[in-house]
């Protein structure tokens, strides 16, 4: 049933600005039957970070950090790079500077040099197997509160800061949720291919698997297990420290205080931002923290819209098994 709901509906939600049909971009596996669409800012900075994603050489002092859009990258950034730091002082280093989707490598190595926590929103098996392998931290979030964060990310965020999505500022979330539980044809793939493969990894030694949800709920115990996966020994002490540091409120707020930055600046310039734009991508980043609430989705779902998206989950068979926190 699910493939059919798929089937049925890709046809009529294919209009993403950068949808694979329109940029003709796609990031694949070695065999060609994994094949999701690239997020494409300039077709030149495109090129620029395939190049440099082919020819990096991982330094065995990074980690990785893999999580579809919207699903809590920042937070679970912060909290990594904080046990790296070994401090629960406000990160001044930008997230945006080391997520490989948006930045060449080569811009970053300086900025931000090893050790340090390296982002990404692509599924593994379509980044070059450099990146394969690596300790890896994983973090999902429930379908529903993704799709509402999502929503406000392209309507906020993404309708400012590229003129290609000047679209989505006026797409009503109705819309914009039937595009994200039927299409494929969307930047990164579907949430349910890409969370479908990435639990699949569960039990692999290089993977850490945590919830959004949980990471929220319980925070001193989820960042204790990644200070164990990552092997940084911190005390108990400094993880409530950082459990603290990294509440959303208190996250946000420093965010704010921070303003722009260099490297935001410097982020700017490399995707081509100029006048007003590229001065004010700072105050654009900061739309980045909205609510990081759970069950959000309650505020924006119909009872008719989450009937629906509860029917597309129970014909989900790879999401069968996974005890998603509502």
């Amino acid at each position: 049933m699910f493939d059919k709901l798929e089937e049925k509906m890709e046809n009529r939600f294919s209009s993403h600005p950068l949808s694979g049909s329109k940029t003709g971009q796609y990031f694949t596996n070695e065999d060609g039957t994994v094949k999701v669409p690239a997020i494409m800012l300039t077709p030149e900075l495109l090129d620029a970070i395939r190049t440099d994603l082919v020819t990096y050489r991982w330094n065995s002092s990074d980690f990785l950090l893999s999580t579809y859009f919207k699903n809590g990258t920042h937070y679970m950034w912060e909290v990594m790079t904080m046990l790296l730091n070994g401090s629960a002082d406000n990160v001044k280093q930008s997230k945006e500077i080391l997520m490989i989707d948006l930045t060449p490598m080569s811009k970053n190595k300086d900025v931000a040099p090893s050790p340090r926590v390296l982002n990404t929103h692509y599924r593994i098996d379509v980044l070059p197997p450099e990146f394969r392998q690596r300790k890896t931290v994983v973090v999902v979030r429930n379908p529903k509160d993704s799709c509402v964060s999502q929503f406000y990310h392209e309507k906020i965020l993404m309708s400012k800061l590229n003129p290609v999505f000047a679209s989505r500022a006026n797409m009503a979330f109705a819309d914009f949720a039937q595009e994200y539980m039927y299409s494929k044809d969307i930047p990164y793939g579907s949430y349910f291919d890409y969370t479908e493969y990435m639990w699949s990894l569960r039990n692999e030694p290089n993977i850490l698997l945590v919830f959004y949800e949980n990471l929220k709920l319980n925070p001193v115990e989820v960042i204790q297990s990644v200070n164990e996966f990552m092997g940084t020994n911190r005390s108990p002490e400094l993880v409530q420290q950082i459990a603290d540091a990294t509440k959303f409120e208190r996250m946000k707020k420093s965010k704010e205080e921070a303003r722009v930055t260099k490297e935001m600046l410097e982020l700017g310039e490399t995707v081509k931002m100029e006048g007003d734009l590229q001065t004010s991508v700072g105050d654009l980043m900061l739309k980045l923290y909205r609510k990081g609430e759970v069950g959000d989705w309650k505020n924006h779902f119909t009872v008719a819209q989450n009937e629906e998206f509860d029917a597309l989950l129970a014909a989900w068979k790879g999401g069968k098994d996974i005890p998603f926190i509502y």
